[in-house]
């Protein structure tokens, strides 16, 4: 690459690196996310209009699924951290209904610390094989350059990427910490900000669940909650997005950095992954 095209890329910046995308993920699409209010306030009404004018009562009687948890001991814990774990291992395991389970069987608070602990021992060893198994292949399949380039990316914006693809509702768990594990993000900022991200989503899925057992509104407040934050998440992405689009309409000369088509580095041959990372020149 001529030192002066070079001089003019900009470094992968968190915007690029989310609106450089051709399709908008499914959860932050509007008609989704119009169809998921719509789902919402009609699961609302129906649990008013039937409890209030018909008596129907929704919780579920807890007390012997509860009674069967405490009687195995320190084994009940332990065996749901590992399956948690898991879960997380296995990603299209849904942890929703496990979630659910924990704040049935121990309620918000200690459903909630047990889920963090099975969610940060899964993530860990998702991390840590996709670093020991994935990582030595990764500049075969895109390139030695390309490879670089992503490990740039993911130490200057790493730990933020990690902590909001654990907030926001709209993005899987599970793999994130494969991908983390493909980059050389240091563990210990993967650790942290992924710990720090889970904990508000957890705590109210487990809430959602403890609610089920006691009070059907709590298990709605928290769907309700996740709701706002997949409608929070959509405005914002729609809002930041227009912005960067009109930026990059101002700046028609400019070379920005991207997870989009890497040029083949000089007698590499990548294949098709030449251009699947990086380094997009706008004409």
């Amino acid at each position: 690459m001529p030192e002066g095209e070079r001089r003019r890329i900009k470094r992968p910046s968190l915007d690029s690196f989310v609106f450089e995308g051709e399709e908008t993920p499914l959860l932050l699409r509007r008609r989704v996310i119009g169809a998921l209010v719509v789902l919402f306030v009609a699961l609302v009404a129906a649990w008013f209009i039937t409890a209030e004018f018909f008596g129907l009562r929704y919780e579920i009687e807890a007390e012997p699924f509860q009674s069967w948890v405490q009687a195995q001991g320190p084994l009940g814990p332990l065996v749901y951290i590992g399956v948690l774990a898991i879960s997380v291992l296995v990603a299209p395991i849904p942890n929703m209904p496990i979630f659910i389970a924990a704040g049935l069987a121990w309620g918000p608070v200690l459903g909630t610390v047990y889920s963090l602990a099975g969610m940060t021992l899964g993530s860990v060893a998702a991390f840590w094989v996709a670093r020991w198994l994935g990582r030595r292949h990764l500049p075969r399949l895109i390139g030695s350059r390309a490879a670089a380039r992503i490990d740039t990316a993911a130490e200057q914006m790493g730990g933020k990427v990690i902590f909001w693809a654990r907030m926001l509702p709209v993005i899987n768990f599970d793999w994130v910490s494969y991908v983390a594990g493909l980059t050389a993000m240091r563990f210990r900022t993967y650790l942290v900000w992924s710990v720090a991200g889970m904990v508000l989503p957890t705590a109210v899925a487990v809430t959602a669940g403890d609610g089920l057992a006691h009070d059907i509104r709590l298990t709605l407040s928290a769907a309700g909650v996740w709701l706002l934050g997949v409608v929070l998440t959509a405005a914002y992405f729609w809002w930041r997005r227009r912005q960067w689009l009109a930026q990059k309409a101002s700046r028609p000369g400019e070379t920005v950095t991207s997870l989009t088509d890497v040029p083949k580095p000089d007698g590499e041959d990548t294949g098709n992954t030449g251009q699947t990372l990086i380094a997009k020149k706008r004409r």
